[in-house]
């Protein structure tokens, strides 16, 4: 027995009509088969995904379904995409490349898996201020860059800092 899972989100849990076992919704956008969540927030959900192409992980952003069906909203966010592309710089998450599949916007970023900010002040009472001063001063320089190519990140925040596994910081989430 077939059972449609075409709504369903990835990774989500769904029982079996017939028998009622439990099996999780596997998915694929493209060439990018999805591992594991790694957050929900307001415009989507983000997964680890394997590119199989290339042969490597990367982190796939999917945009809500309602937000991807709005012909306008979904003009703005490719815009933006674009313009976060061309930001090039060890202090930005990478966007490699945005898509269109199972009726969902996606996104392609570099896979930044060492935490953010908000963990680290989650898990440790009280940060070295060496720590927190050069984390500043990499966003910093990531937002500079940002805003020379014309591109403003409306929503700096502890979760949006994210670090990679040399502990380099790097902003994420211009607002896609």
């Amino acid at each position: 027995m077939r059972v449609d899972v075409a709504e369903a989100e990835p990774l989500a849990n769904v029982a079996c009509p017939a028998c009622g076992e439990k099996m999780r919704v596997q998915r694929a956008f493209d060439n990018f088969f999805i591992v594991e969540t790694l957050g929900v927030g307001g415009m989507g959900a983000v997964y680890k995904a394997r590119d199989t192409r290339l042969d490597r992980f990367v982190a796939l952003k999917l945009l809500r379904k309602e937000l991807s069906a709005d012909p306008a909203e979904a003009a703005r966010l490719e815009q933006e995409a674009r313009v976060t592309a061309s930001v090039n710089h060890p202090n930005v998450v990478q966007v490699y490349s945005a898509g269109r599949a199972h009726g969902q916007i996606y996104l392609v970023m570099e896979l930044v898996d060492q935490g953010s900010l908000d963990d680290l002040m989650a898990h440790d009472t009280r940060v070295p201020e060496e720590q927190v001063l050069a984390a500043g001063i990499q966003v910093a320089k990531g937002l500079q860059a940002a805003y020379e190519k014309g591109l403003i990140h409306r929503d700096v925040k502890p979760a949006n800092i994210l670090f990679s596994q040399a502990k380099v910081a790097k902003i994420g989430d211009f607002g896609l």
